[in-house]
């Protein structure tokens, strides 16, 4: 057999044959070797020239080498593949009973797949057969708990003491009866709703009726006047309120009954109490003012009773002086006078305090009473529409109708006799101050008493503002022209008291009828001072008369903490000015009438030059000789005429001061007419106008 090694490279002799030009390398590698022809070691040994057979020998050689070892490898290692084969087979063996159990593993899972897929399909279903009774079980559990009464509930109803039981089971019937109504159309074909309806009908009208009798009964023990009617409804009428809202949901006729009973009771109620209260106050009054108090009146002596003459005493406190009068604006208490105690002290007070404490009692219980008519006469439904307020405000009106007459016949009487101003206003204020409670405690329903009592008040005041008017000017139609006294008449004091005392009572309101009031009687006080000082024969005592009036009017609004911003100041302040300006003219005329009239004459003239000499020496002389004394004239007629110190050191001033100006303006004509003149010979030497000033200065404090 022959090798491996010949057979592969057999039929390589022919090589040799081929001649020489055929034994070039490249071309044996493309001709006989095309497929060798790219192989880079075929490339190299036929372009290198190798021999051929040599080389095929030599790779034969190499070849059996290999050969050999490879054998010799075999048969060293041949123990090991034989352990290797072993161990194959053993592996195929156990790989083959895995693939048995892979196989019988993977279908058991196809088994339990198609057991999960079937139990998935039945837990589905259950859940939806779940929800399903779950949602018919809600609506079944609503229309149950909406018609099922418990039995002792029905028993109550029927047959239990109407208590705190009682009101809990008629809210569980209500429940029922307000979800058959709003359902029992819809579930009208119901065997449950058709059983029910009938039942809950009659149970409707039972409870109805044991609850109106037990409304009535606890009204009509409203009707005894020692029954605290707040007291029952806070505990008795508040507490059982539902039942009221039941009647007038369920039975409208039972409800109207119960809220007429209640109104009737209460109307009768309130107005005994009130009426009693009113007769109480009365007797507590102290007269303040009467016709006769007016400011234009004077103080006459009256015939007694046996015909003597004597002055009437009076015990009333000031008519125009509001003094302490005002404190019950303020009042930190708000409670009302208490009668018994009243009484038993004998405390008389101004109409005004007894005004307050009635409205203060009136206010009090129409809170009360109308948070209560609110509350159990209007239904929590109704009370959130304007139809509940405007059920409240009827039910109110009808039962505080008749005290709120009781109250506007209380304030009559008092208007129809009283000439007290301060205290008509003081009541103004009060009617202010209790309307923007009520409005605070969000109680409308007295809106329209306060309004009627401000419409009473008001005209009353103008009233008597009026006859003081009308006094004054009676007081300046009688006045005669008999000897002036220079101090204030008891009219002024009087006008200067109730002037500040209604800018006290304005502050805070600015109300623009009482401002009216006040220019229109200032224009007749000041009408009625000028009338009596012109009708002075003695002009002086005439403007002293006007001084002093109006200092006394100044100083009453000044004590009374009025500034000149105030219009009734600054006018008279006015006044006063133009009243003092006017008196120290009149001071100068009658002390220095030659220099005043001097200056003034020469001041008209066109030219200096036609100024007389002879008249300029005989005013500096005359002032020479006299002025030291007249100022001392004028001091001494001051201190005569004025009291007061503050006025009496501004007149002085005034006067002195225009002295100062008229004899400034008789040196300045002097020097002018002596430099014209050329020189100061045969003309008087008139006195410094500094030394003046330096004596007037020996003035300034004598007041």
């Amino acid at each position: 057999m022959p090798d491996d090694a010949d057979t592969v490279f057999a039929g390589f002799d022919t090589i040799n044959d081929l001649d020489d030009g055929q034994t070039n390398g490249p071309y044996i590698a493309e001709q006989l070797l095309p497929d060798t022809a790219n192989d880079e070691l075929v490339k190299h040994v036929l372009t290198k020239g190798v021999d051929l057979q040599q080389y095929v020998r030599e790779i034969e050689q190499e070849l059996h080498t290999l050969e050999e070892e490879q054998l010799s490898s075999y048969e060293d290692h041949e123990g090991a593949l034989l352990e290797l084969n072993t161990e194959i087979g053993s592996c195929d063996e156990v790989l083959a009973e895995m693939e048995k159990l892979l196989v019988n593993f993977k279908s058991s899972l196809g088994t339990i797949n198609s057991e999960i897929q079937t139990l998935q399909s039945d837990s589905l279903s259950m859940s939806q057969r779940l929800k399903n009774r779950v949602v018919a079980e809600k609506q079944l559990s609503k229309i149950i708990q909406g018609v099922v009464l418990a039995p002792d509930a029905v028993k109550t109803i029927c047959d239990g003491e109407v208590n705190e039981k009682y009101l809990e089971c008629l809210i569980e019937v209500n429940k029922k009866i307000a979800y058959m109504r709003v359902h029992g159309k819809q579930h009208h074909k119901l065997r449950a709703f058709q059983e029910v309806q009938p039942e809950l009908d009659r149970l409707r009208l039972k409870a109805s009726s044991r609850v109106r009798e037990f409304l009535l009964d606890k009204i009509n023990s409203l009707r005894s006047l020692n029954t605290n009617a707040h007291v029952l409804q806070s505990s008795v009428f508040f507490k059982y309120r539902f039942f009221n809202h039941f009647l007038i949901e369920r039975h409208p006729e039972a409800a109207v009954e119960v809220r007429d009973t209640y109104i009737h009771i209460m109307r009768q109620y309130y107005v005994e109490h009130f009426e009693t209260y009113q007769h109480g106050l009365i007797k507590l009054e102290r007269v303040v003012a009467d016709k006769s108090d007016a400011i234009g009146m004077e103080e006459t002596n009256k015939l007694s009773l046996f015909g003597s003459t004597k002055t009437v005493a009076r015990d009333k406190p000031n008519v125009f002086n509001l003094g302490t009068r005002a404190e019950i604006l303020g009042a930190e208490d708000p409670r009302a006078i208490v009668l018994s105690i009243a009484s038993e002290t004998n405390d008389k007070r101004p109409f005004e305090d007894l005004f307050r404490s009635f409205n203060l009692a009136l206010a009090d219980n129409a809170t009360a009473e109308y948070e209560f008519i609110m509350q159990f006469f209007v239904s929590p439904k109704a009370r959130q529409k304007i139809t509940g307020s405007d059920m409240a405000r009827m039910v109110f009106g009808h039962i505080f109708e008749p005290s709120i007459h009781v109250g506007e016949q209380f304030l009559k009487a008092y208007l129809e006799s009283t000439y007290d101003a301060l205290g008509v206003l003081l009541c103004i204020r009060v009617m202010a101050q209790l309307a923007s409670e009520l409005q605070r405690r969000q109680v409308p329903a007295l809106d329209s008493y306060v309004n009627s009592m401000n419409m009473h008040l008001w005209p009353r005041f103008q009233a008597i503002l009026d006859s003081h008017i009308e006094s004054v000017k009676r007081m300046a139609s009688l006045r005669t022209k008999a000897k002036i006294d220079t101090q204030p008449p008891a009219t002024v004091r009087r006008y200067a008291e109730l002037a500040s005392s209604l800018l006290r009572l304005n502050v805070g309101y600015n109300t623009h009828v009482v401002a009216l009031s006040l220019a229109r009687l200032r224009a007749e006080v000041q009408a009625y001072l000028t009338h009596v000082a012109g009708g002075s024969s003695d002009k002086h005592a005439g403007l002293v008369f006007l001084i002093n009036s109006h200092d006394l009017i100044l100083t009453v609004l000044f004590e009374n903490g009025f500034t000149e911003r105030e219009e009734e100041v600054s006018s008279w302040k006015q006044e006063l000015s133009t009243t003092v300006l006017e008196f120290a003219e009149l001071q100068l005329e009658a002390h220095f009438g030659y220099l005043k009239q001097f200056v003034v004459e020469a001041e008209q003239q066109s030219d200096i030059g036609q100024i007389s000499t002879d008249g300029l020496n005989h005013v500096a002389s005359m002032f020479n000789k006299e002025w030291r004394g007249e100022i001392s004239a004028i001091n001494s007629a001051i201190l005569q005429s004025f009291s007061n110190f503050r006025t009496g050191t501004e007149i002085l001033h005034a006067v002195l001061g225009q002295l100062i100006v008229y004899y400034t303006r008789f040196h300045s004509l002097f020097d002018k007419r002596v430099a014209r003149r050329g020189g100061t010979g045969g003309v008087c030497q008139p006195v410094g106008v500094q030394n003046v000033m330096v004596e007037i200065k020996k003035y300034r404090n004598n007041f």
